[in-house]
């Protein structure tokens, strides 16, 4: 299985480490499904982090050592087609990326996005969607 987490799910990861976006997290990190990442995606999480709401909030260094693992560990894609276009057209990234990274889900707490319902092949959804698949897989 391959998705995207939208810089909003990491960061909620990291804000929130019971929630439905760090159990995300942890999946990634048992090796439960590939991540897909490009640039944009790991610039925006960085950026995001800086903001003083974050920068107040988070540990020092903790949104870097994660945008670090994310680039080391993940399927990283360089080429993302022009075209797709999201209600924000600063997302439209997300939607280029689900396309090049073939990916099977796209994560995000974006209600536009998520508004969406698909993208081509690529299901849009919630963190909290998502998280569930893990849960019934560990339960079984």
């Amino acid at each position: 299985m391959r998705a995207i987490l939208d810089a909003n799910i990491l960061l909620s990861a990291l804000l929130s480490p019971l929630g439905p976006s760090a159990k995300i997290l942890e999946a990634w990190e048992r090796r439960l499904f590939t991540l897909v990442v490009c640039e944009e995606l790991v610039t925006e999480l960085r950026d995001v982090a800086s903001r003083p709401f974050f920068h107040a909030k988070l540990r020092a260094g903790v949104a870097e050592v994660l945008a670090t693992s994310i680039q080391d560990l993940s399927s990283f894609c360089e080429d993302l087609p022009l075209g797709p276009m999201a209600p924000d057209p600063k997302d439209s990234y997300l939607l280029a990326l689900a396309e090049a990274g073939l990916a099977d889900f796209l994560v995000t707490g974006d209600k536009a996005i998520l508004a969406l319902g698909s993208h081509k092949t690529t299901k849009i959804i919630s963190a909290r969607a998502f998280a569930a698949k893990f849960e019934l897989a560990s339960n079984s």
